[in-house]
């Protein structure tokens, strides 16, 4: 009779636990979510692939829409915005037409408040080829105009991404993204391969030098009195706060 009473004692706190576990089990499972995160930081304008990105289990009260929680719904499409290594990947970061630039200048512009066109600068300096996705650059348009020879400065032009050819390799173009102004003035002199990539501080404190000669310049032309003039460029720092680009752009003579 005890042994029957132990047994039957045994088997009933064996469900109690049992129902126990399979409550915290249940509860788990209703206060959680698989969500498909990056395994490296992404940048905009990347198609991605199945290694950057897995699935995670997460608290439910994150309170963000829009959660993939498959990786099969994020492989091949391509991003619209930066997602941090660690972070989850959500709809609103896809770019729903593939890789038109045109939708992504449009979701791009939404989500930034800027106004501004995307262009791509082929990588044809060597300095252009040491920029990373997500840093700031200098672009120098040099000018000749007459005996005097300008060059207009455009800073800080952010870098979404650094385009490579569909099979890898050596990088081929900066993804850029410029005011409308500025653009008029690149599009024109990118086409002549005469814009150079400057590199600046990634601590919002741009220095540049107050004066930069430019010696032995093939392109500086004699004045009308036979005197070759001497070009100098005056640089400006960006404005405290300011999230577009400015053009600072001076003229030679000033010996």
């Amino acid at each position: 009779m005890r042994k029957s009473t132990f047994s039957f004692v045994l088997g009933a706190l064996c469900a109690v636990l049992a129902g126990t576990i399979g409550s915290f089990a249940l509860l788990r499972m209703l206060n959680t979510e698989t969500v498909v995160v990056s395994t490296r930081t992404l940048y905009p304008y990347t198609r991605i692939e199945a290694g950057d990105v897995t699935t995670v289990t997460v608290s439910k009260t994150s309170g963000i829409a829009g959660l993939a929680t498959n990786e099969s719904a994020v492989i091949g499409h391509y991003l619209s915005y930066t997602v941090p290594k660690g972070d989850p990947v959500t709809a609103g970061d896809l770019n729903p037409s593939g890789g038109s630039f045109s939708t992504f200048l449009t979701q791009y512009t939404e989500r930034t408040g800027q106004t501004g066109m995307l262009m791509s600068l082929p990588v044809q300096s060597p300095l252009a080829s040491v920029v990373n996705p997500g840093e700031q650059i200098a672009l120098l348009v040099p000018q000749q105009n007459g005996t005097t020879q300008t060059l207009t400065t455009i800073e800080p032009v952010p870098v979404l991404n650094v385009l490579q050819p569909a099979k890898g390799g050596t990088p081929t173009a900066l993804l850029i993204f410029v005011s409308e102004e500025n653009y008029k003035i690149l599009a024109p002199a990118v086409l002549k391969n005469n814009v150079q990539v400057a590199l600046i501080p990634q601590n919002d404190s741009f220095a540049a030098p107050g004066s930069i000669p430019l010696a032995n310049s093939p392109s500086t032309l004699p004045a009308a009195n036979g005197i070759v003039s001497t070009t100098h460029v005056t640089t400006l720092p960006p404005k405290t706060g300011s999230t577009g680009s400015n053009t600072t752009s001076k003229g030679g003579g000033h010996g």
